[in-house]
């Protein structure tokens, strides 16, 4: 009789779902204590992408684009800190930048978030702040960032009028090979197609193995049928072997994307 092919059968590299390759990634907020000199200090959306690509641009990596869904979501951010009356990456109630995200409908593969407050000079010495930190630092010079939203406004937080400003990084989702989704249904129905068949097959080898005539017209057409099936089953293996090279090197691309 001929053998069933099971060596690709389980090959499929789906233990990692996609959704932990995204990370987040956000250094200790910044805090300057208060300085009364820079009191009427201005910091502006504009101003702190400008200083933070010119940062980039000296250390030899792309500009940041600037995107209006990011802004909003370190707007939402900033509201959300002097509401709340807190200054962390997480919301009392467990919100961070990355849900705020998706709950605006922003698909990313990074997502990162800077923050400070105090009262500073200017745009210029926001940045320099960060840059003096090294976790800040590392989402300014972030290679795989290519986009940003900053928020930035003086309001009352915990009776004081003070500065908060929010820098949103990201590495969108079209940054990188997307994964056919398509691709893993077929793998699933590829799947489900075999293992009927392997039922089918498993139940007339048992029929074979007991039977106790084995010289027989009717045990003939049994191994013949088996071997028949056999035939049909191993092509589908192979079929579901290549479906799953594909899907594997898939997630393979997108990883070594993501992490850079």
């Amino acid at each position: 009789m001929i053998t069933i092919d099971t060596s690709v059968y389980d090959q499929l590299n789906d233990s990692e779902r996609l959704a932990s390759l995204e990370r987040k990634w956000s250094p200790e907020p910044l805090v300057r204590e208060e300085n009364n000199n820079f009191s009427e200090g201005l910091l502006t959306k504009g101003g702190i992408v400008r200083e933070t690509n010119k940062k980039r641009e000296k250390n030899g990596v792309a500009s940041l684009l600037g995107n209006v869904v990011l802004e909003e979501i370190a707007q939402r951010k900033l509201d959300n800190m002097f509401e709340k009356e807190y200054f962390a990456h997480t919301s009392p109630s467990g919100v961070g930048v990355d849900n705020i995200a998706e709950e605006v409908g922003y698909d990313f593969l990074l997502i990162g978030d800077n923050l400070a407050k105090g009262n500073y000079r200017d745009d210029q010495e926001v940045v320099e702040a960060w840059m003096d930190s090294e976790g800040h630092r590392r989402n300014i010079l972030d290679e795989r960032y290519e986009e940003i939203g900053v928020a930035a406004e003086k309001g009352n937080y915990q009776g004081r009028e003070v500065w908060i400003a929010v820098q949103v990084f990201s590495m969108p989702t079209s940054a990188c090979p997307g994964v056919d989704s398509g691709l893993l249904q077929r793998i699933e129905s590829k799947r489900d197609e075999i293992d009927s068949l392997q039922v089918k097959i498993e139940e007339l080898k048992e029929e074979i193995d007991n039977a106790k005539d084995t010289r027989g017209e009717e045990y003939a057409k049994k191994v013949e049928e088996y071997n028949s099936l056999i035939e049909e089953y191993n092509p589908l293996v192979r079929s579901l072997q290549s479906l799953i090279e594909d899907y594997n090197n898939q997630i393979r691309l997108k990883k070594e994307c993501i992490e850079g």
